[in-house]
């Protein structure tokens, strides 16, 4: 006589063989209470009791006891994950993909992991609290986003900011805190990415063209930055930016708009005359990072129209003359340099076109010439540069 089974789990017995499942022992269930209580387990496929598998990876699958051993639970959601399939699994921390990309960081000061409410975003990256603190203090070199509350210098809230960017040297580091401390308070530094690992920005607060001619430590800042062995002019990547208070162009906004209007007209008409010479850079550099405004301005336009089609660079910043900014004006054209007598003479530069486009009409613009406005500026450092550049045409007196 063969042996009665019956069911482990309601009793009954068993006499379809075909519909019958082995749970272990000597033990068997039925068909129905297969498909009510049980499953198989989704690693060594083994026939176990739901109550006693394991959800694992976020509820994706169920395991054994047995293969749950092999799986690590992570300790921002709970939820089990075998090792290959965590972000972090070490003596501080195990987590998984999901939980450290939305919530948690990897310091790049001591590579530990922490939560992101722990951390603080400084050069383009998350630092925990203290190597944050002990960068900040090794170093002066800040993210590209950097943008401090200005310091004016020169007595009144409208000046001229200059970005001078230098490259190739040596000892990053050492050579920024140097720079740093020749000009204190004067300059900030910046990582720029059109530079190489080595390069950095010298970015002044705003100053008084009287300020940075008489006062501005550029001397000190020139020197010590050659002494590292940095460039600026002999380099294929540096420029020198200089942003000129709105204000400087007018009293109201519309003044301001017409001020640039004029600056842009002069320049479309002697970019490839005197700008790009003046420049110091070649005309295919010119052209990639400051190139022709190209708005138009034609003769018969009035100034609602100059103003309008001047408005129409406002979307590219590499212009000779960038309108992106709402409290500068950015004049792009100039190649690098560690001459302080170059720097001021660009900034002076800047400031006598400014002036001569505010003080002139549009229409009498068209028969200004470029000896007009730049023979007479009584600038000491922009006249020497104009003759040595071959662009001052001013007759000697006798």
């Amino acid at each position: 006589m063969l042996e009665e089974i019956f069911c482990y789990e309601c009793g009954e017995e068993l006499v379809d063989m075909d519909s019958i499942y082995h749970i272990g022992g000597g033990d068997y269930i039925c068909q129905e209470c297969h498909d009510m209580y049980y499953a198989y387990c989704d690693d060594c496929g083994r026939l176990v009791y739901e109550g006693d598998a394991v959800s694992v990876e976020d509820g994706m699958r169920l395991v054994c006891s047995d293969c749950e051993s092999y799986y690590y639970i992570c300790d921002h959601c709970g939820s089990l994950y075998r090792d290959e399939d965590l972000a972090v699994n070490n003596y501080q921390i195990t987590l998984c993909e999901h939980c450290y990309s939305d919530h948690y960081f990897t310091c790049p000061g001591c590579h530990g992991v922490y939560d992101i409410d722990e951390g603080t975003y400084l050069d383009d990256e998350y630092f925990c609290y203290e190597c944050a603190d002990e960068r900040m203090y090794t170093t002066c070199i800040m993210s590209y986003s950097y943008k401090p509350a200005p310091i004016f210098f020169g007595g009144h809230a409208a000046g001229y900011g200059v970005e001078l960017e230098i490259d190739d040297g040596d000892d990053k580091e050492e050579a920024a805190r140097d720079i740093q401390s020749v000009a204190g308070d004067h300059v900030y530094i910046k990582q720029d990415g059109s530079l190489s690992c080595n390069g950095m920005e010298i970015v002044t607060h705003p100053a008084t063209l009287e300020y940075h001619c008489n006062e501005f430590p550029w001397d000190d800042i020139c020197d010590t930055a050659l002494s590292y062995g940095y460039r600026s002019h002999d380099t294929d990547t540096c420029g020198l930016h200089i942003h000129a208070s709105r204000s400087l162009f007018g009293k109201s906004e519309t003044e301001q708009d017409l001020t640039i209007a004029k600056i842009m007209l002069l320049i479309d008409q002697w970019y490839d005359t005197y700008v790009v010479r003046f420049s110091r850079r070649d005309l295919s550099k010119m052209r990639r990072w400051a190139d022709k405004p190209n708005v138009n301005i034609r003769r018969d336009d009035d100034e609602i129209d100059a103003i309008e089609k001047s408005k129409s660079s406002r979307g590219n910043r590499y212009k000779a003359v960038n309108i992106c900014n709402s409290n500068t004006v950015e004049f792009r054209l100039f190649r690098g340099t560690l001459k302080r007598n170059t720097i001021i003479a660009s900034i002076q530069w800047v400031d006598t076109i400014i002036r001569y486009c505010r003080n002139t009409s549009l229409k009498d613009l068209w028969s200004s010439s470029w000896d007009e406005i730049f023979s007479n500026t009584g600038h000491a450092e922009l006249n020497n540069y104009l003759k040595e550049r071959k662009l001052y045409n001013k007759k000697e007196e006798i």
